[in-house]
């Protein structure tokens, strides 16, 4: 069956993130980990009682925490999905950023 087991939540928005439950396994957890400002998560019960699903949050760790959550994703070949951007075009990458149309995480490039 598809779907991820776990699924960590960063973005900066609460609408976004009630959707990301259709997308668990059964018994998969959503991790809240960043909060918005846009009101209310919104959560379908359904999703959640016939998949045996689950909402948790945690406020990010210590730097130890971080250091070990950097030797667990080596380990396990975790790698994030992210957009590079040169940092001519910072501005534009900020203003999409703005707009809510960065999809991914933007990583600014200097040099070639």
């Amino acid at each position: 069956m598809g779907g991820a087991k776990v699924i960590v939540a960063t973005a900066a928005s609460n609408k976004a993130m009630g959707p990301l439950i259709g997308g668990l396994k059964p018994r998969g957890r959503l991790a809240i980990v960043g909060v918005g400002g846009d009101g209310a998560i919104e959560v379908s019960p359904t999703a959640l009682v016939f998949g045996s699903r689950s909402v948790e949050g945690a406020l990010t760790g210590s730097t130890i925490d971080t250091a070990d959550t950097l030797v667990f994703s080596a380990l396990e070949n975790i790698r994030p999905i992210i957009e590079t951007v040169p940092l001519a075009n910072a501005a534009g990458a900020c203003a999409r950023m703005m707009r809510g149309e960065a999809r991914f995480r933007i990583v600014l490039l200097t040099g070639n």
